[in-house]
């Protein structure tokens, strides 16, 4: 008999809560999506193609200023901080590279996901090419009116 009370009990609660959700079939969230600027969106595009430049022209104390502290690039060869990343850049032979498909998306009032496809020409320390097509994404949020880059990652296009 307790057994069966607990269960009625559980089935109850489940229900309750169930029932506080307003869902009406729409998958959608009733909560304002995020709006940015232009002039913000304009800021990313301008710093993420400015990190590309930089690692180009080997301007080191430029790309940092671009990462947050609390950066990480996430490569299939590992985790990366900013003096991970630079290190790798000083060792490479950065020939060119071209950005398209450039997109920004905000995710909150603060914070927005840059997302574009990359053409590069590059070799690493060892001699060997990179990855010549890849769609990469960054993560920056904004810090005292600043926008910093705290995540990156890059896949291989088909």
């Amino acid at each position: 008999m307790k057994q069966l009370v607990k269960a009625i009990a559980t089935f109850t609660f489940v229900i309750l809560c169930f029932s506080q959700c307003k869902n009406n079939g729409n998958s959608k969230t009733t909560v304002p999506l995020p709006v940015m600027s232009k002039a913000d969106g304009e800021k990313i595009t301008e710093r993420e193609i400015s990190i590309w430049e930089f690692s180009k022209t080997k301007q080191f104390d430029k790309l940092r200023a671009i990462l947050a502290d609390d950066y990480i690039g996430y490569f299939s060869s590992g985790n990366m901080l900013p003096s991970d990343v630079i290190n790798l850049l000083s060792k490479t032979t950065f020939t060119d590279y071209h950005l398209s498909n450039i997109k920004v998306k905000p995710v909150a009032n603060d914070v927005a996901i840059i997302y574009y496809d990359v053409l590069q020409d590059v070799t690493g320390a060892d001699g060997v090419k990179w990855i010549p097509k890849v769609s990469a994404s960054s993560v920056y949020v904004k810090r005292n009116g600043v926008w910093y880059a705290v995540f990156y990652q890059e896949m291989p296009q088909g």
